[in-house]
């Protein structure tokens, strides 16, 4: 029969069919796998998987970190879409992404989610369509990248850091290739040097060194990369945009890459110009320091532990040492016995800080046993670390003899005076009494013209006996040491104004004393005379005042007592106000006919050996005011 299915056919239908069905169940089997796979892929994977309906937006299917990373529940992840948790910011570029996938097929960009929390996350978004059962789907693999991004930014904040530090480092700094060739260099050095950035980045550093120094700094360059440790400090000068030197200091440390191969040198510089110069100064001062004491015409030496440890030229010539023996020797062998107790007790209190002399007079010997005269004046100084004196001494032996010999002299002179004076008072008191008698025993028999030669006669007596009386004043002030006490200047005052009276009720002289004046010590005898001189002087030269006026008074001036006596009259012409005060000086253009030209010198010795000074303020025709001053009590004085 036509068409009729044979056996064998059929057998092998049956054949066909059961191997179709295994095959089936096979691809069965391994969808199944696969499937499992995907799914285990799918919930197991690191990063958030969502399937995303591409006609409606809806969420169809997500993996477990998706709703872990957004902090939604399985159930609430259910019911979102995508404008739910992703923050769009930019909905043109999102829409290009989205036109993307949807045309390309694929595409990756990153956006920001926002969590349950409401935390804002960084991701970054790879998606592609796919299709399932004939209809499109996007894929989307979402990885938080928000600490990834937050390291990006903590490393560009850093490296922005590094750059500001390393622009507005108070030091230079400077990179450069092996060739040389600066690579950077930091706002610093290029204020340093007066250059910008762009001027020095791709020149050679060596363009900026001194000319003279760059063959040396190029072979310590190359010494450096070759890993040579260089004992010497690396300071160089460098040339800046204006022409001027800059002395800077080098720090250099070897820049390597990742393979630890040498690819240049990173440079610290600083600028060291202030230090040179002040070393170049340190240097100039010692010099001049050293050739001033090697030089100097003053013993100098140090004094450390009672040795001496330096002394120059003038010092071991005074003593008479060679200069290298003195070195060593204890400085008690240069003073006299009787001095030795002194020196030590001065320098003792100048190394604790107490109150010493600053100058003193004390004996020496000489390395042949000469004594000698020494003044000395020491410091205390800081040398090498430790306390010590520091001395200078003068040889005034010659002036300590001189002044033996004009003590002598004076002596001598003062005798000298003393026997003149009393040898001219004795005929100059004969001449004044024989005059005297002739004028009033045969004054009826002498005519007009001889009594006029006995007045004149008498007048020079006179005058002869205060010339010698004023000189013998002038020869004892100094000669004897005068014995100060505590006296009431107003006293003074009082005393020497009721002896003079007289000559100031003639002129009908004005006197005013001011109320109040000090107590000073004093030799009240020679401060007497030095107001009467004073005084007397002012009502000689009142002249033809209106009003005559002279006032005396004291004014505090810190450490001193500052009298004055002021009066109207006719006053000395500038010119002459400096020689008034010296012996035998009177002013020509004054008629005088009664002094000696020796009162203002006396006022002069006497304020001077009580430790004041004395000078005049006056303009011709306008006055004058003579100033003296006198220590306050408490002060120390010389006697002169």
């Amino acid at each position: 029969m036509a068409g009729k299915t044979t056996y064998e056919e059929l057998e092998q239908r049956i054949k066909e069919l059961e191997e179709e069905a295994v095959l089936r169940k096979l691809a069965e089997q391994a969808l199944l796998e696969s499937e499992e796979r995907y799914h285990t892929i799918f919930e197991l994977a690191a990063d958030s998987i969502v399937l995303i309906d591409g006609e409606t937006g809806e969420l169809v299917e997500f993996n477990k970190r998706a709703h872990e990373n957004l902090g939604f529940t399985h159930e609430e992840f259910e019911k979102l879409k995508i404008p739910d948790f992703e923050i769009i910011e930019d909905t043109e570029e999102v829409a290009k992404h989205i036109k993307k996938i949807i045309k390309e097929g694929s595409d990756s960009f990153e956006t920001k989610h926002r969590t349950k929390s409401g935390e804002i996350r960084d991701i970054q978004v790879s998606s592609r369509v796919i299709s399932i059962r004939g209809k499109n789907f996007i894929q989307s693999i979402l990885r938080d990248i928000t600490e990834h991004k937050r390291a990006e930014e903590a490393l560009r904040e850093s490296q922005r850091r590094y750059k500001q530090l390393w622009d507005d480092a108070p030091v230079a700094y400077h990179m450069v290739d092996t060739e040389g060739i600066i690579k950077q260099v930091n706002q610093t050095e290029t204020a340093m040097l007066g250059y910008t950035r762009d001027e020095m980045v791709g020149e050679s550093i060596f363009k900026f060194v001194l000319p003279e120094q760059r063959k040396e700094a190029e072979e310590r360059f190359r010494l450096k990369l070759a890993g040579k440790r260089l004992a010497k400090q690396d300071d160089r000068i460098y040339v800046k945009k204006d022409g001027s030197k800059m002395y800077v200091f080098i720090d250099d440390v070897l820049e390597h890459d990742s393979d630890g191969d040498t690819i240049g040198i990173r440079t610290t510089m600083v600028d060291i110009s202030e230090l040179k110069r002040a070393e170049e100064a340190l240097r100039e001062s010692e010099k001049k320091y050293s050739t001033l004491v090697e030089n100097s015409l003053t013993g100098i030496y140090i004094d450390q532990d009672e040795k001496i440890v330096f002394a120059n030229d003038r010092f071991a010539e005074i003593y008479r040492y060679p200069r290298e023996e003195l070195i060593g020797i204890e400085t008690w062998r240069l003073v006299h016995p009787e001095d030795r107790g002194l020196t030590s007790e001065i320098r003792a209190k100048r190394l604790t800080g107490e109150d010493a002399s600053l100058e003193y007079e004390a004996r020496g010997l000489t390395r042949d046993g000469e004594t000698i005269w020494i003044t000395r004046r020491n410091a205390r100084i800081e040398y090498k670390g430790r306390p010590v004196i520091l001395g200078n001494i003068v040889d005034i032996t010659e002036k300590k003899r001189a002044e033996e010999e004009l003590r002598k002299i004076n002596e001598e002179l003062k005798n000298f005076v003393h026997i003149v004076s009393h040898d001219l008072k004795t005929p100059i008191i004969s001449v004044q009494g024989f005059s005297s008698r002739l004028l009033k025993k045969y004054q009826e028999k002498l005519d007009e013209k001889a009594r006029s030669y006995l007045e004149q006669i008498q007048s020079s007596a006179r005058r002869m006996e205060l010339f010698v009386s004023d000189l013998l004043s002038l020869a004892s002030i100094g000669q004897v040491v005068s014995t100060f006490k505590d006296v009431s200047s107003s006293g003074i005052v009082k005393d020497v104004v009721s002896r003079l009276q007289l000559g100031q009720k003639e002129k009908e002289i004005k006197l005013d004393v001011v109320d109040i004046l000090p107590t000073i010590s004093c030799d009240r005898e020679r401060m007497s005379q030095v107001f009467e001189n004073l005084l007397v002087n002012a009502i000689k030269f009142m002249g033809d005042s209106e009003n005559p006026k002279i006032e005396i008074g004291c004014e505090d001036r810190g450490d001193f007592h500052q009298f004055y006596v002021k009066d109207n009259g006719i006053g000395i012409d500038p010119k002459y106000q400096q020689r008034i005060f010296d012996m035998f000086q009177r002013v020509r253009e004054i008629e005088d006919k009664e002094g000696t030209g020796i009162g203002l010198a006396i006022v002069d010795r006497i304020v001077k050996s009580h430790g004041g000074e004395v000078w005049v303020d006056s303009e011709k025709a306008k006055g004058a005011t003579f100033y003296f001053t006198l220590p306050k009590a408490s002060r120390p004085r010389t006697h002169r």
